[in-house]
Order: structure tokens, then sequence, then C-alpha cells
């Protein structure tokens, strides 16, 4: 067999750091238009121009039914407040945790407080009563 060996394409390492490690800015910097990738053909590897106009921000979903928006809040509601038991009492291979029970607990208190005059009668009355059990519960765990 006729082996004929041909000179390995040539690479350019181009050093793109603007900054010394000392901070001072390097005097021969190649700005990164220039120190542009091979030197091939547009027909070997096709570049799609980037566009100028960024992809359009998708409208927002519609609004919830007043319904469906009530049960997604008392949903999170029942799981704060579930996680704050758990943390209070403990499970199997879990200890009690009281400060992270508490944090649970603030966080339905804040949730009571910024949603202050946007709940129904129901919402307000059920979180209310959570907040109370839980403080209560707390309290006699402390």
């Amino acid at each position: 067999m006729d082996e004929t060996r041909s000179e390995p394409p040539k690479i350019k390492v181009v050093d793109r750091r603007k900054f010394t490690a000392e901070g001072d800015l390097m005097e021969d910097s190649v700005p990164i238009e220039e120190a542009a990738a091979p030197e091939s053909s547009p027909e070997e590897h096709p570049v799609e121009p980037k566009s100028s106009n960024p992809e359009p921000i998708p409208d927002p979903p519609p609004p919830r039914s007043g319904s469906e928006s009530s049960q997604l809040f008392l949903e999170l509601v029942t799981m704060l407040a579930g996680q704050a038991e758990l943390l209070l009492v403990g499970a199997e291979d879990l200890p009690a945790r009281p400060a992270e029970a508490q944090r649970m607990i603030d966080y339905l208190g804040v949730l009571e407080e910024k949603t202050a005059g946007h709940l129904s009668d129901d919402e307000t009355q059920v979180l209310s009563s959570v907040l109370y059990q839980l403080r209560t519960f707390y309290l006699q765990r402390k």
C-alpha cells in the first residue's frame, strides 16, 4: 500500500484575554472579530444570520376561574400546614424540628397578611383557623 502523508491542518491559537493576571489591559489583545474561527469557505459551514429581533414574549395564560384559584389557594394552605405539622411532631426517620416548623407557620402568617381583603370568606376562615391551630400546637410542643 502506498501511504501518503499530508501535512496536518494548521491551528492558530489566539489569546483572547483582555487583561493580565494583575488586572492590567493587555496591549496586544486581539478583538474577538479578528480572532475568527477557521479559514473555511462559507459553503462548508453555512451559518444562519442571527436575528436582530428577539423572540416575542408569549402571552400570559388566561386568568383562572374563581373556584379554580380558590381551590389552589386552599391546597397551598393545606400543604404548608401539613409540612409545619410534620416538622412539629416528626416522623419515623425524621426528628421534630420546631424551628423549621415555625418558619412554615411564619410563611402562612405572611400569606394571611399579604392577602388580607383579597380572599373569600371561606379562604379567610380556613387560613385563620389553620394558623390558630398551628400556633397553638407549636406553643404546646415548645
